[in-house]
């Protein structure tokens, strides 16, 4: 029998919803949050965005009021704790590593904010709501960008969802037409496509983050911000000419072009335009024209951002072979001590006959070895901060001097599994002194010897604040001295450079 009681007792008996439900709610909610304290500000306007994000009874209306609302109050907020985490703002009470989650959570839930708008409109055929649905989407396309951007940033494995919830963003604006619609996200920003803003996160994953440094990841974003009107999508293969493809129904980031991606969800590019542009953008920079007069960042001028600029044209032109490995690896399975940073390497050669300390080391598995690197996984359950570039000492036991390589690729996997591409530079380094011409005091450094077999010439590994180009040294090893002139830095490393060096004279020892 129908429950006639317990309807009427639960018809009259309804709370009312607790939390964020609509705009007045989040009215009350800014009003009271603590102007001082922008961290504690963030969480909160984070924690509303979740329970808005949970809650199926919001009418789409009031859905439409209150994420914009809550956005334009939290943009300022956000920003500043962007500011934090590169320490461009010192706040007492909040650390970079502190900032951090809730930098991560805004961009997923905001993003997801926006898209539960259009998935309730498509769902209720809501009428005259076309230019703020392209707003949104615009708006969800960039926050999931930034989303994706810090996952590379840190190295992070992206979740499937992700990419399901930016291909099915685009798939949605081509749908209903506005993907190549010039339109302003705020009114404080330039005006975008939605297609080029998709563009534009799709080469960021093509240009090999887990490769590159957390600079050059920024600095490759802001380059494509300029970059990515300069490719169009297709929706009909042609494989002799296209280069990259993704589904935009798919769970799956963008992929170099093979035969058998067919079908009406696939979308494909080719990168001729871009490349012609490239090329003429490192001329220019090479020949000494400012970066500002090509509406670039001040940081594409340095020798390190031009040679990156030169490595992304290789990889996005279908004229450059894939490049492959100097050394074939086999696999193995073998437990190595590592030490990380350049201090602590150099101190294990300036003091040969104390044993590493253990807590300066960790313990990686060997998965693969070749003659010239190895591949290697650990399992961590915090960000420990290494990254790409990082210079490392490999040895078997605490009392044996280590084998000196640099990290060349990472992959954080969300189950905490760390999957870490090392090259090798020199397992026979030997310490020496510089010491200025003039007088002064000596330092430390190594000098990695020539290895014909990893095809590397002799360079200096030199402290970051000892290097300049063109400095001359006296140089003295094993009984020996000389003065030397550092030539330009083969590699800035995180705590070093990899320098080569012209030797000028034999001096008296």
């Amino acid at each position: 029998m129908f429950d006639f009681k317990g309807l009427i007792s639960a018809l009259f008996s309804r709370k009312e919803q607790e939390g964020v439900h609509d705009l007045k709610s989040a009215t009350l909610l800014m009003q009271e949050l603590p102007e001082s304290d922008i961290l504690n500000a963030q969480i909160e306007i984070v924690k509303a965005l979740q329970q808005l994000n949970g809650n199926t009874q919001i009418s789409l209306k009031e859905r439409m009021r209150t994420v914009p609302y809550l956005d334009e109050k939290a943009r300022g907020l956000q920003k500043h704790l962007v500011d934090i985490y590169y320490g461009r703002q010192i706040d007492t009470g909040a650390t970079p590593q502190q900032v951090l989650p809730t930098l991560l959570a805004f961009w997923n839930d905001m993003g997801e904010a926006y898209r539960l708008c259009l998935k309730q409109a498509s769902q209720t055929n809501a009428r005259g709501l076309e230019e703020q649905l392209q707003r949104f989407s615009l708006r969800a396309m960039r926050y999931f960008g930034e989303h994706i951007k810090w996952a590379y940033l840190r190295y992070m494995e992206i979740d499937p969802r992700t990419w399901r919830r930016l291909n099915k963003l685009y798939q949605f604006a081509e749908q209903q037409g506005f993907a190549i619609a010039p339109q302003n996200a705020y009114s404080d920003t330039p005006g975008e496509t939605i297609r080029h803003e998709y563009i534009r996160i799709l080469m960021l994953a093509l240009a090999n983050p887990d490769k590159l440094q957390p600079e050059q990841i920024e600095l490759i974003s802001e380059w494509l911000g300029h970059w990515s009107h300069r490719i169009d999508l297709e929706d009909q293969i042609r494989p002799n000419r296209q280069l990259f493809a993704v589904n935009i129904a798919g769970t799956s980031p963008p992929k170099r072009l093979r035969r058998d991606m067919v079908g009406e969800n696939w979308r494909y590019w080719y990168t001729e335009a871009l490349i012609t542009h490239l090329k003429d953008v490192s001329e220019q920079l090479q020949r000494g024209v400012p970066p500002e007069h090509l509406e670039l960042p001040e940081a594409s001028a340095t020798a390190a951002n031009q040679e990156l600029l030169r490595s992304l044209i290789d990889l996005w032109s279908r004229d450059t072979p894939a490049p492959i490995r100097k050394t074939e690896r086999q696999l193995t399975s073998k437990k190595v001590l590592v030490q990380r940073g350049f201090a602590q390497v150099l101190r294990r050669y300036t003091e040969p006959d104390k044993t590493a300390p253990r807590g300066s080391l960790q313990q990686w598995e060997v998965v693969n070895e070749s003659a010239t690197g190895l591949g290697v996984r650990y399992q961590s359950l915090i960000d420990d901060q290494l990254l790409v570039g990082e210079l490392i000492g490999i040895s078997d036991a605490p009392e044996t001097p280590p084998s000196i390589a640099i990290v060349r690729r990472i992959n954080k996997r969300l189950d905490g599994q760390v999957l870490v591409g090392i090259e090798t530079l020199t397992h026979t380094p030997i310490l020496v002194e510089l010491a200025e011409l003039q007088g002064g005091g000596a330092r430390k450094a190594l000098y990695s010897p020539e290895n014909t077999t990893a095809y590397q010439s002799r360079f200096l590994m030199v402290a970051l604040e000892d290097f300049a180009e063109q400095r001359e040294y006296r140089l003295a090893a094993q009984g020996k001295a000389y003065r030397i002139r550092l030539s330009p830095a083969l590699e800035r490393t995180t705590s070093c450079m990899l320098a080569n060096f012209a030797v000028l004279e034999k001096l008296d020892n």
